[in-house]
């Protein structure tokens, strides 16, 4: 019973960070802070990526989408 509601809890803390900071891209004014949060919400997609056992796109989302915002 614990390890189905870990595994539910983290998989909704991960979700509430992905809007939070999807809300924060689209409403921030400055655009540095908005890549920023942008950056944050496709870490957090991997994250969810890592979470469903999906390491290779996990991987690359962050070193096609996140490395390419940083670039």
């Amino acid at each position: 019973m614990w390890s189905s509601l870990v595994t539910s809890s983290i998989f909704y803390i991960i979700a509430a960070i992905i809007i939070v900071f999807a809300v924060l891209t689209v409403s921030l004014k400055n655009i540095f802070h908005s890549a920023l949060s942008l950056i944050a919400v496709l870490l957090a997609v991997a994250a969810i990526y890592i979470y469903l056992e999906a390491e290779f796109l996990a991987v690359a989302q962050i070193l096609i989408y996140v490395g390419a915002i940083m670039a």
